[in-house]
């Protein structure tokens, strides 16, 4: 039986308008249609400025995870994906801990749990819209102000998770969380590489630009390059290539298990990722982080200098920017480059640490939510008529089989991608770390499911063009 909870928060889920499923298969064209549209909407919220607000005044809270949460400050796309993550974030740890209970193999609970998980998405943007007027990141606001501010976060972060509803339920490639993601890297790193703001070394900002002012001026070196401090350098950029590439190689390994087909008798190997649990433990470390951040925030303005509230994080204020000096927000922080690691060693240490801890409880945690534990991978494989040489064709025997490769994937993959996105952060990747491995990881995805529709809708039209009637 669901948890009193999940029945109790679901309803809050049909305040806001839903998305159907479509009837049809949309097809190649049609999912492509959408995608670009859903993509067009995004881009277009992260330029619209709120209305009421001065976009320097206040402080900007989650400037250093703005490219995870796919948010833009001051504008329509504020909030981002944090509330739909945050939501989402909040129902793991809850399932995962047992403190509720769902049978995630019930197609009634599961429908529960995922209104109840957009339901949290809603009161998460609520909740989120309040906690940043309150919080001052706009500055002092009127309470005419704070109202009309926070009529545009509510709308913008509803229309965000309907937007993330219309891809998940056909209408497009991937989901709208990713291609939210992927669209604020790529401009992250088309900042990083052609912007022509001047840097704090009087060098332009982007790598390209400077790399030009760098040949034509003979009064600089080229060795300034190599590494700068609150700059994109040619460390970095070697980095973010080299990241690049660790993840394609990463994400194309698989664990390949025999099966044998009772119906046809033919054998072949079944493979399992080894990048069980995807992008997804970087997605909610990443959403955990935030929350750290920001709740500390709030308490150390409403407790500055109280010994309890500094355990959780202390702050000071430079240029707009909150800084941690201390506590458990201090060490989640991601590092900004290898100058600055190197003179903040231990919080650089302390944070590829925390990282990597974070994304193995969620990849552990993530293969049971998900619905990809040993025993869903048996009921699939006992569904398709598929059996494992020499372990007896039932649920359980054939779990237990599968249970130690996937639960060696998931912890493994978990282990490595925090290890991946925070030494990435410490050598100064571009979009940071976490966002590469994301951007890439979501990127391949796209691309193979892409090409598959592709491929499905053009088999016919070859088959007719070269058997022609024969093909009927």
């Amino acid at each position: 039986m669901p948890s009193t909870f999940l029945r109790a928060i679901a309803p809050v889920a049909r305040i806001v308008p839903s998305v159907k499923k479509p009837e049809r298969d949309p097809g190649f064209r049609g999912k492509f249609f959408w995608t670009i549209i859903v993509v067009v909407i995004y881009i277009i919220m992260s330029t619209v400025p709120l209305y009421g607000i001065e976009r320097e005044a206040g402080v900007d809270i989650f400037w250093t995870l703005r490219v995870i949460l796919a948010s833009t400050r001051g504008t329509l796309a504020e909030l981002g994906i944090g509330p739909i993550v945050t939501g989402g974030l909040i129902l793991e740890i809850l399932v995962g801990s047992k403190m509720i209970n769902v049978d995630l193999t019930d197609p009634v609970e599961r429908k529960l749990f995922n209104a109840a998980n957009k339901a949290m998405a809603v009161i998460m943007t609520i909740f989120e819209s309040i906690a940043y007027i309150a919080g001052g990141a706009y500055g002092t606001l009127s309470l005419g102000q704070e109202l009309i501010v926070f009529a545009q976060l509510l709308f913008a972060g509803i229309i965000i998770i309907l937007l993330d509803e219309l891809i998940q339920k056909g209408w497009g490639f991937g989901s709208g969380i990713s291609l939210f993601i992927v669209a604020g890297v790529a401009g992250r790193i088309a900042w990083s590489l052609f912007s022509v703001s001047i840097g704090d070394d009087d060098l332009y900002y982007g790598i390209i630009p400077a790399t030009i002012q760098v040949l034509i001026n003979k009064d600089r070196s080229f060795r300034e390059l190599i590494l700068r401090y609150n700059a994109p350098d040619l460390i970095g950029l070697l980095t973010t290539i080299g990241i690049a590439i660790i993840i394609i190689y990463l994400e194309s390994m698989v664990i390949e298990i025999p099966v044998e087909s009772s119906l046809y008798r033919f054998r072949f190997r079944y493979p399992i990722k080894f990048m069980y649990s995807s992008n997804v433990p970087v997605i909610l470390a990443g959403a955990l982080f935030a929350n750290i951040m920001f709740f500390s925030q709030l308490i150390w303005g409403r407790f500055e200098g109280n010994f309890f509230a500094s355990l959780l994080g202390s702050w000071v204020v430079e240029n707009g920017r909150p800084i941690p000096t201390g506590g458990l927000a201090y060490y989640v922080v991601p590092p900004r480059g290898l100058l600055w690691s190197v003179e903040h060693i231990y919080q650089a240490i302390g944070y590829v640490i925390l990282l990597t801890i974070s994304c193995y409880f969620f990849s552990i945690t993530w293969v049971e939510i998900a619905g990809i534990g040993a025993e869903q991978i048996a009921e699939q494989l006992l569904a398709s008529r598929l059996s494992i040489p020499g372990v007896r064709r039932t649920k359980s025997k054939m779990a237990e089989y599968l249970d130690p490769y996937i639960r060696t994937a998931a912890t493994l993959s978990g282990l490595l991608i925090g290890i991946v996105a925070g030494v990435a952060d410490v050598l100064g990747a571009y979009a940071s770390g976490s966002g590469i491995l994301l951007a890439v990881s979501i990127l391949k995805g796209l691309y193979e499911e892409i090409a598959t529709k592709y491929a499905e809708e053009m088999t016919p039209f070859f088959k007719r063009m070269l058997l022609g009637p024969l093909a009927r």
